[in-house]
């Protein structure tokens, strides 16, 4: 009787807790909105917390940090937006010279497949590839992209307006927490927060410098190659690398394309794309594992369905933050008894 009441009361929990995942989970995606901004600001505070207090030990003004921390990022984004308009705007310019080739190679392409189905032949031959490559529908598309940049911009001015209000709180909301808490509690609180913080922190600034170090080395690589939408071609790799697995294979694939574009096939094509997927092996594969450690501990695999899930719940955005949020769930599974075995299964150790 009392095996069978533990298991009912096993599976009640169980169900209670899918539940409470389910409603997570959509109130995640709803509200996106406000929560993508809020764990970027959160992730930010984590990265500069520890350098705000360094500051604040040798007696410099804590408003003074304050605004030369906003400042900073204010900078480092207005480069990057400012790259990436110059790029936007050089594609533009130059996209009439491609856009004839990339229509005669589509072309050739379909009429060397020799394809059975007649309704397919007919199908192909009745596209105006002329229009579909045409200039101005591409400038269209850019213009498109730029009035999403806009509302970007707004989020990212909300995400500086939450870090400057995390910053500049005088007790920090980790030591008010733990003061509602009891002695045992508070400590084991502030240890699951400190770990969080350390992992994250050393994760983004790593990624950071090993993002920086592969786009200035593939920008030399394209100017050696002589390749065009140098600034724009590094400025993708830089972001894309932050999405692992996948992120540093996209961000080759527009330099590539170009050069295949302008030269065609030839060996200088090969030894682009071939110097390029060196960089970027040795680069993610070798430097980055040995300078970052076994801090992330997270399985391929995990990080994989990761990447899908975040990336369905909050898009591209979510593909950035996969990994420090799933590291982050994979302590505070470790901090509880009973899904220590959950936080191991993630782990690739």
């Amino acid at each position: 009787m009392a095996d069978g009441s533990q298991r009912g009361a096993g599976l009640l929990k169980a169900a209670i807790a899918s539940i409470a995942a389910i409603l997570a989970v959509v109130v995640l995606r709803e509200l996106r909105a406000i929560f993508i901004p809020f764990c970027i600001a959160l992730f930010l505070y984590f990265m500069l917390n520890e350098i705000v207090r360094k500051l604040q030990g040798w007696k410099i003004p804590k408003t003074l940090i304050m605004i030369g921390v906003l400042v900073g990022i204010f900078v480092a984004l207005y480069l990057c937006g400012l790259l990436l308009f110059s790029g936007a705007s050089s594609f533009i310019d130059h996209f009439p010279l491609y856009s004839e080739k990339i229509s005669r190679l589509v072309r050739g392409v379909l009429a060397n497949l020799k394809l059975p189905l007649i309704d397919v032949r007919q199908y192909m031959a009745g596209i105006d590839w002329d229009n579909i490559f045409n200039p101005a529908q591409i400038t269209a598309l850019v213009s498109g992209t730029m009035g999403t940049f806009t509302s970007f911009i707004g989020n990212l001015l909300l995400v500086l307006l939450l870090l400057m209000f995390m910053l500049g709180e005088r007790v920090p909301m980790v030591a008010r927490i733990a003061r509602t808490l009891s002695a045992r509690k508070a400590s084991e609180f502030q240890v699951l927060v400190a770990a969080i913080e350390d992992r994250i922190r050393h994760y983004l600034f790593i990624k950071t410098l090993m993002s920086v170090a592969t786009a200035a080395l593939a920008a030399l690589i394209l100017l050696i190659g002589r390749v065009d939408f140098i600034i724009f071609s590094a400025l993708l790799i830089f972001l894309l690398n932050f999405i692992p697995t996948f992120g540093s294979l996209l961000g080759t694939i527009f330099p590539v394309l170009i050069t295949f574009l302008r030269y065609g096939f030839c060996l200088r094509l090969v030894l682009v794309c071939a110097s390029l997927m060196v960089m970027q092996f040795v680069t993610g594969n070798v430097v980055e594992p040995m300078i970052m450690g076994r801090r992330m501990n997270l399985s391929p695999i995990i990080i994989l369905l990761s990447l899908i899930f975040w990336g369905w719940l909050w898009g591209v955005v979510g593909m950035f933050l996969a990994v420090p949020v799933t590291s982050a769930i994979k302590i505070v599974l470790e901090s509880i008894p009973a899904l220590v075995p959950v936080a191991a299964a993630m782990g690739s150790d």
